[in-house]
């Protein structure tokens, strides 16, 4: 469906959709916005999406419309009054950064093992400040010096640290695969497959993967089967569209499929928009809400 005709003419049918029972017919806000209060689906967005200069400007952005978080993976500034502001709102943190990065050693490498779980164990204490029990974990970029049998048992080390941790916390953490064709060219970890065979080496009802629909479309697509097939390991999601990374409605990805799919399973965690947002801010959530998260 083309994006804009739809936005053209939902105004007047959205009063007479029916939806399945799956799905809640989008609601209004009382200023004529679509509200995802109601959404099948628990989302999450970027505050940095929304207008305003100060925290509790961009936050009461995002409460306008509904939505229960926001996703910032690297959270600073003063962390008690993002908190008071978080509350203020009555918006949760979806998901902050925890474990490696984007970067060579990481979890391919033992040597740098320590200090991947000091940083865990620092961002664990961050995410409790700020009532977030969810963490991302990257393994890291391909060496050229050892096997990449080698370097996944090294992911697995790792992790065996960081999951008892994770375990006694109250946190889980969740692995992201990333895709090397576009944006990520030399991390290690990129299929899902490859992501299942390291979380269940490691074995850890509170280590799972991040999903990231946009990169796993590039990576190797078959999206709604790598989600259903193994929904009981994913603990989040990221969402962006195909090509660009901007939000659903602006690429290739059928999201109202994709999200139908997800809700589903009976998926009760965080699906969170990691993309930019191209043109009116307004339009790309009506069609968000009333295309992708509402079906017949």
């Amino acid at each position: 469906m083309n994006r804009r005709n739809f936005l053209t003419g939902c105004a007047a049918t959205a009063a007479g959709a029916v939806v399945a029972s799956t799905a809640v017919p989008a609601a209004a806000a009382s200023d004529g916005k679509v509200s995802f209060a109601d959404a099948p689906l628990k989302m999450s967005i970027p505050h940095g999406w929304f207008p305003g200069k100060e925290l509790d400007e961009k936050f009461a952005g995002v409460a306008s419309y509904g939505f229960p978080a926001y996703e910032w993976l690297g959270p600073n500034g003063d962390i008690d009054a993002l908190k008071v502001s978080m509350d203020r709102a009555n918006l949760k943190l979806s998901c902050i950064g925890g474990a490696g990065a984007i970067a060579p050693r990481q979890m391919v490498d033992p040597t740098d093992h320590d200090r991947v779980v000091a940083q865990f164990q620092e961002r664990v204490q961050l995410a409790h400040k700020l009532g977030c029990n969810t963490l991302i974990g990257l393994t890291g970029n391909e060496r050229d010096d050892v096997s990449r049998d080698e370097q996944t048992a090294n992911v697995v080390t790792c992790l065996k640290r960081l999951a008892p941790i994770a375990e006694q916390e109250n946190v889980t953490i969740v692995m992201e695969a990333l895709n090397v064709l576009v944006n990520h060219k030399g991390y290690f970890m990129v299929t899902t497959a490859h992501t299942m065979e390291i979380l269940q080496a490691v074995n850890s009802p509170n280590v799972k993967m991040c999903y990231d629909i946009y990169h796993q479309q590039i990576s190797e697509g078959n999206l709604i089967k790598n989600i259903t097939d193994n929904i009981d390991r994913i603990g989040h999601f990221h969402v962006g569209d195909n090509p660009g990374r901007k939000q659903p409605g602006t690429g290739e990805i059928n999201y109202k499929n994709v999200f139908k799919a997800i809700a589903e399973t009976k998926y009760q965690g965080y699906v969170a928009l990691e993309c930019g947002c191209e043109g009116d801010l307004d339009d790309a959530l009506r069609y968000l809400r009333e295309y992708c998260l509402t079906w017949t």
